[in-house]
């Protein structure tokens, strides 16, 4: 059976140390490009395979990153999980999906972070203080997709949330409806965005009527929405999300056999999943967007000294189907 080839046997070859080929293998800054690439090279040519698990050892971590997100009933977070499992994989890593319940990510939901030895969390639900303590007190790199996070120790991307509620305003008045409604299921500062850029927006006209159904823990906020729509004849309603928008089309159409309502979600999220019926949306660069994090990530993994914070505001555009 022939030997495994270590990287001592790279640095015997190249008359290098260990610990060149070590940071010239996982593209250390303190190494240059020239040398990565030979020490690459000779790599290949004696069929080095890395030891991922060997070094996880070592380091005291592994290539684990936890994924938090608040359920599965929202399609948006299971595309937009299933896209960072992906990407994770491509960049060398294992994402582990944790569920938790709630708006807030708490101390009992990250045990799992420790008992796997977690380099990294990616988070789609917002943390609570005593959360990042504890990652940034273990150095582990936080990074929230979709969510402004209070603390600055943290790495963020969101959505031009303000921007996407003025486009849908503007939608609004351009067409002429006369009336609309905001419909929430959620109590984040990323809806109160989406709701004061419509609202700036569609204030432009002070004739229009404006209805709000805001966020409940009541689970008959669709219908509670419905009953206000057919009993004012509302014609355009801005959804915080998908979700909401076509559970409100599903519930008009049912049971109201309404189905002229102007209806926008959030996400776009019936470009990716064909089995919905498509609904008009604001959409980014989700594939962007996951890339990103998962590369500034892995920058840090690679190279402690890595110290950039990652804060990002993607833009939007309307998708009308």
């Amino acid at each position: 059976m022939n030997k495994r080839v270590s990287m001592k046997d790279i640095a015997s070859a190249l008359n290098m140390s260990v610990d060149g080929v070590s940071k010239a293998l996982r593209d250390s800054s303190e190494i240059s490009e020239a040398t990565k690439e030979k020490v690459k090279e000779k790599a290949k040519e004696l069929g080095y395979v890395k030891n991922s698990l060997a070094v996880s050892l070592k380091i005291g971590k592994t290539k684990n990153v936890a994924v938090f997100m608040n359920g599965f009933f929202n399609p948006y977070f299971a595309v937009l999980c299933d896209k960072i499992i992906r990407e994770l994989e491509k960049q060398g890593y294992t994402g582990m999906v944790s569920v938790v319940t709630g708006f807030e990510l708490k101390m009992e939901a990250i045990e799992t972070v420790f008992s796997n030895n977690c380099s990294a969390v990616i988070s789609l639900t917002e943390p609570n203080d005593d959360v990042v303590k504890a990652l940034v007190d273990n150095d582990i790199p936080l990074f929230l997709i979709g969510i402004k996070p209070k603390n600055k120790a943290v790495n963020y991307i969101i959505t031009d949330d303000y921007d996407g509620g003025k486009q849908v305003g503007h939608y609004f008045l351009n067409h002429g409806y006369r009336n609309c409604i905001y419909i929430t299921d959620s109590p984040s500062e990323t809806s109160t965005r989406r709701l004061y850029g419509f609202l700036d927006e569609i204030k432009k006209d002070a004739n229009k009527q404006f209805f709000y159904v805001p966020f409940s823990l009541k689970e008959d906020i669709i219908d509670d929405a419905c009953k206000m729509i057919v009993e004012n004849n509302i014609e355009f309603a801005f959804c915080f999300s998908d979700y909401v928008a076509l559970s409100l089309r599903v519930q008009l159409r049912l049971k109201y056999n309404i189905y002229n309502t102007i209806i926008f979600g959030f996400d776009d999220i019936t470009k990716t999943l064909k089995i919905y019926e498509p609904i008009n949306s604001v959409a980014t660069n989700i594939d962007a967007i996951v890339e990103e994090v998962v590369t500034e990530l892995n920058k840090g993994q690679q190279d402690k000294n890595y110290k950039k914070r990652l804060e990002k505001v993607y833009p939007v555009k309307l998708s009308i189907y």
